[in-house]
């Protein structure tokens, strides 16, 4: 029967129109929302923070008007069956969640690859080094062919780069691999479809994990406790996160596990400082969008119990002038006035987003540093006083296909960036009788306390589904984050907690809206967490050579119980219910991946000692006579999410920068390498 309507758009699109006609949804009333909330707080007293909270489940008869609602959304893909009629479907929600299945062209995304195309005019075109050079770099009068070799392109990466290119000594050669391709703005995908196909790794089926598409955007890995989600591309994770700046408390810094000379989080601010200058960090306005103005109203229930309300700074363009106005960054580049569509998490297609590629490493490039992308290093080999690099090159034609190419380089100085997984697969591929590292590698992982959750039909309207780069007509999403909720008066560091809102991308927002039976997404709030989860995950190695992360017990953990409660809270604050998803299966979520190559005062407790060196534990981490210090690998660094020995719970790329901007001013004043580096 519905066969022939599903083959033409335009019939069930004529169909969906004819059947809303006669079942039209009336909208409850929304205004005086905020007098009703503070008549609702003057009598609603929190007496405890005990969260569980249950409501009574009722069966309704659907009546036709409700049924010809299910009907209607069926025809248009939203739902998988006519068993919930709850949804909130009103007729303006039509056009948006039909347009949201397919991409289109918009002046906003034109004007960013435009922009894109002359900002990379004096690199030629792009900052991507052709890759041939990479095979046929002959040796620079040394054994090795590069002086500085820098894996990856994240925070810890394209700092390292940038820092070390501006000090290097004439003649000296730098490079970075990385193993995603180059993106440019307005070329991000924002449909579903899209999302998946770009994913690195297979989702679904029995061989998740498994490669999929080498020069992906997403790279997903899904363990048995935990899923991980990362950016593979130049710019690293920048590329794909909520850009929320934020400093670590103090007391993390205490805990035993960090070394000494970090101890003191004053020895850091210099280093913070710099970084926030360089990335652009700026607050946003408060209640500049309905989510973060309902998250304030949600928090300010629980300020008995110190539950504290901040904006958030951001690592984002906003210049108030428009779009249209084009906007010079520090190194001269040009972005665009942010439009708030709600799309940082899949990539911004408006050029508003400081990703690296508008600072970190435009900076290293044009300082000379040699950038190979589709480059993914499997291992490395110890050659006396250098290094050799082994890496996969993945060449991608027009429709998309990928060949390798399999190779290797060598370098006096390797600095390990590839994130907190990838830096640890390849030392724990490296490894071998000729190569000794700490027992600690892969060990003390965590998923910094990363959760998610949240919170249906909330009292106050939220609006967070995300529309890219298409005209906002009036519409004020956001960027994913704006806004804080923490416990800083807890005296306890493990029961701190924070609490950020969030946006749903374009891409998925149509499957949210159905999850949720919101179908506007405008009283639907998303909720982030991150905590302090004991980081006692371990990243070992499977078959095939790939990460696989381990964390028995981390599902029936307190910290798990922990931050539910404060999700519940919290949703009680809004009004609403506390949910949750298990789309992925029941386990953690991670976007924050921190360690694996800890830092330590001691090789048997870390990988690395405080200047980001990777200890030689050949002789059981014996004392270096030369230096009165432990054994090192000389000229092998690791600098990236994978040396943080604990949790932060906060969002950690600020703390990635500033102990990046710190390891590479000593790295380049090592003694070793004065022939290389500029002193000062």
């Amino acid at each position: 029967m519905f066969g022939d309507w599903q083959s033409s758009e335009s019939k069930r699109s004529a169909l969906v129109a004819s059947v809303l006609q006669s079942i039209a949804i009336v909208l409850p009333d929304k205004t005086n929302l905020e007098e009703r909330h503070r008549a609702r707080q003057s009598h609603n007293k929190f007496a405890t923070l005990e969260f569980g909270m249950t409501s009574k489940k009722t069966t309704q008869k659907l009546s036709r008007r409700q049924l010809l609602q299910q009907t209607t959304l069926a025809v248009v893909g939203l739902v998988a069956s006519p068993k919930k009629a709850q949804a909130d479907l009103s007729l303006g929600s039509l056009p948006d969640v039909l347009s949201r299945r397919s991409s289109s062209p918009s002046i906003y995304k034109e004007t960013a690859k435009s922009d894109y195309a002359k900002n990379m005019q004096p690199f030629g075109g792009s900052m991507a080094t052709d890759p041939r050079c990479l095979f046929g770099m002959p040796p620079n009068g040394r054994p090795w062919q590069f002086d500085v070799l820098v894996v990856g392109s994240g925070y810890g990466a394209s700092i390292t780069a940038a820092r070390l290119s501006e000090k290097m000594l004439p003649g000296s050669r730098i490079a970075m691999l990385e193993r995603g391709r180059e993106w440019v703005p307005g070329t991000f995908p924002d449909v579903l479809k899209d999302v998946t196909d770009n994913s690195r790794l297979k989702l679904f089926g029995r061989h998740k994990r498994d490669l999929s598409n080498p020069t992906g955007l997403f790279n997903v890995v899904q363990c048995d406790e935990v899923s991980v989600l990362s950016g593979s591309g130049l710019g690293g994770s920048s590329l794909i996160n909520a850009s929320v700046a934020l400093r670590a408390d103090r007391e993390v810094f205490l805990q035993t596990q960090w070394p000494q000379a970090l101890r003191e989080m004053d020895f850091l601010s210099p280093y913070y400082d710099q970084a926030e200058y360089e990335l652009g960090v700026r607050q946003e306005p408060c209640d500049w969008t309905c989510k973060m103005k309902a998250q304030r109203l949600a928090a300010e229930q629980l300020k008995d119990h110190g539950c504290h309300f901040e904006a958030a700074a951001l690592t984002l363009t906003r210049s108030f002038r428009g779009h249209s106005l084009p906007v010079l960054n520090r190194q001269g580049l040009v972005q665009r006035d942010c439009i708030d569509c709600g799309d940082c998490l899949t990539g911004c297609n408006v050029g508003a987003k400081n990703t690296l590629a508008m600072n970190y490493l435009p900076m290293a490039r044009r300082n000379g540093t040699m950038m190979f992308t589709q480059t993914e290093v499997r291992d490395i080999e110890k050659c006396g006083d250098f290094w050799k690099v082994n890496f996969i090159y993945f060449h991608r034609d027009e429709k998309g296909r990928h060949t390798e190419h399999e190779g290797c380089t060598t370098a006096r100085v390797v600095v390990l960036g590839a994130g907190s997984i990838g830096s640890s697969e390849i030392l724990l591929r490296s490894q071998s009788e000729d190569l000794d590292f700490s027992r600690q590698l892969g060990c003390n992982w965590t998923g910094n306390g990363d959760a998610l959750g949240f919170v249906r039909k909330t009292e106050f309207p939220t609006n967070v589904a995300g529309f890219s780069a298409q005209d906002p007509q009036g519409r004020r999403i956001g960027p994913t984050i704006q806004s804080n909720v923490t416990f800083p008066d807890r005296p306890n560091l493990f029961d701190r907690v924070l609490i950020q809102e969030g946006v749903a991308a374009r891409s998925y927002a149509n499957a949210l809206s159905y999850l949720m039976q919101d179908f506007d997404l405008d009283h639907t709030q998303v909720m982030l967490g991150m905590g302090h989860d004991r980081q006692e995950g371990k990243i070992i190695l499977e078959d095939n050579g790939n990460a696989y992360i381990s964390w028995p017990g981390i599902l029936n953990s307190d910290y798990r119980r922990l931050i539910r409660e404060a999700f519940s809270s919290l949703a009680h604050g809004h009004g609403g219910k506390y949910k949750y998803l298990r789309v992925f299966g029941d386990k953690m979520i991670s976007v924050h991946p921190l360690g694996g190559c800890g830092m330590s005062d001691d090789p048997r407790s870390g990988v690395i000692n405080h200047k980001g060196q990777v200890y030689d534990t050949a002789f059981g981490g014996d004392i270096d006579e030369s230096t009165g210090e432990h054994r090192v690998h000389n000229g092998l660094y690791v600098c990236d999410g994978a040396i943080f020995p604990t949790a932060i719970a906060c969002n950690p790329f600020l703390t990635i920068s500033a102990l990046s901007e710190r390891a590479v001013q000593l790295l380049s004043l090592e003694p070793q390498y004065v022939d290389l580096f500029r002193f000062g």
